[in-house]
């Protein structure tokens, strides 16, 4: 090009950006009036997915994004940002419902392997979603967790591919020196982590008493220390990071991917998407509203709309737009845009179990006298309220001027994801699945294509009960309490509408345990919990079982405090699988909703098997791979 083309080249990008910016400045709206007619891409719902492929689609300048989310920005309270109360705004395992303004505050439907319990689906109604809510563990499943997604149908689909792109979302921060001195069995790879991304994952710089306990008493079970579970051998025991900023020590949520300086970026508060327009295959905007009462408007699309409203509520949209079972939205008078039978199905979830415990602790962590600490404080599991008022409101003190103490992290250090290899008879349970009619426990009017899908994953769920890479179950530690978790549920539910107002809540029914073998595991994994506390590293504080004590012994008597007591980790997926069509697939590889042109979903509902970790760090990396299978040229 010559000197003088170059410039004039220039010139009409830099105009064309001026013109650009001037006629779509970048700002926060609450009012339908202040939508443009039409943007190249409309992304439904600004929460973890939502945020980051609007980030990166907006960063080309000459492309408008539009993100519309029915909450608003947090007001960055305490049991918000602060981490050891920052699960408090989610409701409390077994004390019923509360959630916070934050929340859709839904339930699902009674459940029969639970006494008819109702348990709460927490889900972010906020900017930012469930990274808000959440606890903030930042971990990674096993390489094996992701390749299964390749395995059933999705190509390049698995974790070597998935890695660069967990690693763009991240900007990790190395432990503190003192804690790799001073023998804590604290190592990290740089390898397996970013440091420019928008999401923090730190270690917490406090450190509980009871930890060094647990790390012996894992060795003492031969379960293996995990130098950096990230780089994808996540079957053992490790450290875990939290989505904390260590400058600050408060939350690091996907509301760091909002840029709002972008003049090419709207975000719309307050306002909720209730159907998506399709004309001769092709998808043409988006009608929103504020509310039931209020008039519903239109945007249009010119490239695509995404779907990133989450597994509750991306199927409810899907089908209020005519995209669904063909049966079910009949029934409703919805006219059928596209027979997609796998839409709100698949749906499965981590589920949880308390048990609680007392000790002796004489540790000192931080410079901090803690002798005796487990004795003075009281940490539920969910709220992080302590019962000596006085030991917590210095302890908070600490916290807001040093930045230093207990709350600075979540109510544990350390924890277990484990093979069944580790915690039952393999042989039984495996002998137990190879019996089992493969979908005989799904529900009685799941379509043909989905009861292939799930054939398909119980084929991949039978076969990795003998992986020793593969984890099934989690336990968490704490000072006061060790949850076992189920990992790899072999149960499945649905999510569906039962009316055509959008602002109805959908029907979520996750029919927790109604395959038995979850039941088993979870027995397992609430004996493996008895078996830590027996080591000697846990009985050298004095480590006790208070809840449920000897009231339960036998095997009916723990099946009994599961089906009364297991309570939901919120890490809802499935719902919008990707999946081929035959097998209950609602999106193909590329994420494009089947049958759709213009349409892809972006979230938790197109995971078609939960990987054995918590989500968000697995959500980051997929939002940031379909970014880049968005972009054009990609």
């Amino acid at each position: 090009m010559a000197p003088t083309q170059e410039i004039f080249f220039h010139l009409i990008v830099l105009l064309n950006l001026v013109i650009v910016s001037r006629a779509f400045p970048g700002k926060i709206i609450d009012r339908a009036p202040d939508v443009l007619q039409t943007y190249d891409y409309v992304v439904v719902g600004g929460g973890l997915s939502g945020l980051v492929v609007a980030n990166r689609l907006s960063e080309d300048p000459g492309t408008t994004v539009l993100i519309i989310e029915a909450g608003g920005f947090t007001q960055n309270e305490d049991w918000v940002t602060i981490p050891l109360i920052s699960s408090g705004n989610v409701p409390d395992l077994g004390n019923g419902p509360r959630g916070s303004k934050y929340d859709w505050n839904m339930t699902g439907i009674p459940q029969h392997e639970l006494f008819n319990r109702s348990v709460n689906t927490p889900a972010g109604k906020v900017i930012g979603g469930g990274t808000v809510l959440n606890g903030m563990v930042f971990n990674r499943g096993s390489k094996a967790d992701y390749d299964r997604w390749e395995t059933l149908g999705n190509p390049r689909w698995n974790f070597d591919n998935l890695l660069p792109h967990f690693k763009k979302a991240e900007n990790f921060t190395p432990p503190d020196l003192s804690l790799e001195a001073e023998g804590w069995d604290i190592e990290y790879d740089p390898a397996y982590h970013g440091d420019h991304g928008h999401v923090h994952s730190s270690f917490a710089p406090f450190v509980w008493p009871s930890t060094r306990n647990y790390i012996r008493a894992m060795k003492e079970l031969s379960v293996p220390i995990i130098k950096d579970a990230m780089g994808g051998n996540a079957a053992g025991a490790y450290w875990f990071t939290q989505s904390v900023n260590p400058q600050s020590e408060t939350r690091s949520t996907s509301q760091e991917f909002y840029a709002p300086s972008r003049p090419n970026l709207h975000l719309l508060t307050g306002h909720r998407v209730t159907k998506v327009k399709i004309k001769s295959g092709k998808v043409k905007g988006v009608k929103f509203s504020a509310g039931e009462n209020f008039t519903a408007s239109f945007v249009e699309v010119s490239e695509e709309v995404i779907l990133s409203a989450g597994a509750l509520h991306t199927p409810q949209v899907l089908q209020l737009s005519g995209i669904g079972e063909r049966p079910h939205l009949s029934s409703l008078g919805i006219e059928t845009v596209v027979d997609l039978p796998g839409v709100g199905w698949n749906y499965h979830d981590h589920t949880l179990l308390f048990t609680g415990q007392t000790g002796k602790s004489l540790l000192m962590s931080n410079n901090l006298a803690l002798a005796d600490l487990n004795l003075t404080v009281n940490i539920s599991p969910n709220s992080g309220n302590f019962s000596n008022l006085t030991w917590s409101a210095e302890q908070l003190a600490l916290y807001k001027s040093k930045k230093e103490g207990p709350f600075t992290t979540l109510d544990g250090n350390f924890f277990a994801f484990l093979p069944v290899e580790k915690l039952a008879n393999m042989t039984a349970l495996s002998s137990a699945a190879a019996a089992q009619p493969t979908s005989h426990y799904l529900s009685s009017n799941t379509p043909p294509t989905v009861r292939a899908g799930y054939e398909a994953q119980f084929s991949l769920l039978t076969s990795d009960l003998s992986s020793s890479t593969m984890a099934y179950l989690e336990f968490i530690f704490g000072d006061k309490a060790i949850l076992p978790a189920l990992h790899q549920p072999f149960s499945r539910g649905s999510v569906s509408i039962n009316s055509t107002s959008p602002f109805d809540k959908p029907v979520v029914d996750p029919r927790y345990l109604s395959n038995p073998l979850d039941l088993a595991l979870f027995v397992a994994g609430f004996k493996y919990a008895r078996t830590i506390r027996n080591t000697e590293a846990m009985q050298a504080i004095d480590l006790t079982e208070t809840y449920p004590g000897t009231s339960v012994m036998t095997d009916a008597e723990i099946e009994e405090f599961v089906r009364e007591g297991m309570d939901t980790e919120h890490h809802h997926v499935g719902t919008a699988s990707m999946l081929p069509r035959g097998l209950g697939g609602v999106v193909d590889p590329k994420l494009r909703v089947h049958g759709v042109e213009g349409l892809r979903i972006v979230d938790a509902s197109v995971v078609p098997m939960l990987p054995a970790a918590h989500l968000q760090a697995t959500l980051y990396g997929l939002a940031e791979m379909a970014a880049d299978l968005i972009k054009p040229g990609h």
